[in-house]
């Protein structure tokens, strides 16, 4: 009976833990309790002194243990699963998450495929993605600005030759007049001479008599 009183006094103090800083605790109040536990056995002369000294060695040895554990505790407390460490997403799967197909389109493969050789994390391949949508942009709207320049530029041709047509076609030649006018003719002529003799000259200038 004294031998399983003094077994349960030692084993029960040195109890394991799933968690050291509960566990080191908890050994330190099993050690408490079973000192007085012990204390009051010896007082009922339940133990002899010698098997008193043999369990108060058991449990100074496990308080020992208990103060060395102490030094070590924080290196030993279980790592929490939100302190893992989580593993590295590749960065083109993260921004895909974002923007699915962005480089799925005609010229955007291209810059994935230049890309992708690259040590660029998902932060900068947003970068890039807003340069090729601004590229993209510019692209547009100069293609739209030549579009309405080369326009205007083709609607003022097409205004000017129908307009020499419409001279050359107006510009009857007065077969009962046969003289041709020369440039020193026209340079002296009046606003109203050069009024009425216009589609005559003209129609000279076309056929290009006048020199």
């Amino acid at each position: 009976m004294q031998n399983q009183i003094l077994n349960e006094i030692s084993s029960s103090a040195v109890t394991p833990q799933t968690n050291y800083n509960d566990a080191i605790n908890n050994l330190e109040q099993n050690v408490r309790a079973q000192a007085q536990r012990l204390m009051l056995l010896q007082q009922q002369g339940l133990v002899t002194e010698n098997q008193a000294q043999y369990a108060i060695n058991n449990l100074i040895n496990t308080q020992k243990q208990i103060d060395l554990l102490k030094q070590y505790a924080p290196s030993l407390e279980p790592v929490q699963p939100e302190q893992l460490q989580q593993p590295e997403q590749n960065p083109f799967d993260l921004f895909n998450k974002e923007k699915p197909d962005f480089f799925n389109k005609a010229g955007r493969s291209d810059v994935l495929d230049y890309i992708k050789n690259l040590d660029v994390d998902k932060d900068e391949i947003s970068k890039i993605a807003d340069m090729v949508e601004l590229i993209e942009k510019t692209a547009i709207e100069n293609y739209l600005k030549q579009s309405a320049h080369d326009k205007t530029l083709n609607d003022e041709n097409m205004a000017a030759k129908s307009k020499l047509t419409s001279y050359a076609q107006d510009a009857v030649y007065d077969a009962d007049n046969n003289r041709v006018f020369t440039r020193e003719d026209i340079g002296r002529m009046s606003g109203d001479e050069f009024a009425k003799n216009e589609k005559l000259i003209m129609e000279q200038v076309r056929q290009g008599l006048i020199k």
